[in-house]
């Protein structure tokens, strides 16, 4: 299953002022690919007019060249792997043409990479907690050799990849089925959206800030991790 494309309506690429990284990868001559070093590099002061600039100014000032959040499996019945298969398959086409959408395609494909952790026996149906865990494990056994140069660094400095996870359970495979049947039926009235769990490792499975809020899964804090 991959995403319907924007309506023909929709602006394409960049209107108005057009980002300055932008600008030099349409610069370069025809079947010359851009990297992290041709084009400007990123500072703080740019971060509100560049795309994707947190992720290309970390790469840009160190030596971790990998992005993406590892995902985590929960769900492991019969029925759930044909959604499970949509599901991954929605999510690599997105990232895919949000990039493309935005010309950046040939500087951060390549540096993209998908670890997705699969356990029966430890993940079926496992808490957020656990895979909080899980993650956290898979963190600390860092390593050049696993997660390439400059791994170290990019621990230190919380990069997403190392502070976030992807949990995936029955809920979040059930919104990729709908979005089916919402495309297939012509996709009338306002879009569906697929989803996922996001897991801060560094928050508590009681989360954080004040409390008061409405209940998510037992957590009335403000910030539920």
């Amino acid at each position: 299953m991959r995403p319907l494309p924007e309506p023909e309506w929709m602006p394409k690429n960049y209107y108005g002022k057009i980002p300055s990284i932008i600008t030099s990868i349409r610069q370069l001559p025809e079947g010359v690919s851009p990297t992290l070093e041709s084009i400007p590099e990123i500072n703080n002061t740019m971060l509100d007019r560049e795309p994707y600039p947190g992720l290309i100014r970390d790469m840009q000032w160190t030596d971790f060249k990998r992005w993406g959040f590892v995902i985590f499996r929960t769900v492991y019945t019969e029925e759930s792997q044909s959604q499970w298969e949509s599901y991954i398959e929605f999510l690599k086409a997105s990232v895919e043409m949000d990039l493309e959408s935005l010309e950046l395609s040939t500087l951060l494909m390549p540096h993209l990479e998908w670890t997705i952790i699969e356990d029966r026996d430890t993940l079926d149906n496992a808490s957020k907690q656990h895979v909080r865990e899980r993650f956290s494990e898979w963190a600390s056994q860092r390593s050049v050799e696993r997660d390439g140069p400059g791994v170290e660094e990019a621990f230190q400095r919380d990069f997403p990849r190392f502070r976030y996870c992807v949990y995936v359970d029955q809920k979040c495979l059930d919104t990729v089925t709908q979005y089916e049947a919402w495309a297939e039926a012509g996709a009338p009235g306002c879009s569906k959206q697929v989803v996922c769990a996001l897991i801060d490792k560094r928050c508590g499975s009681k989360g954080q800030g004040k409390g008061r809020f409405r209940r998510i899964e037992g957590c009335s804090r403000e910030y539920t991790g």
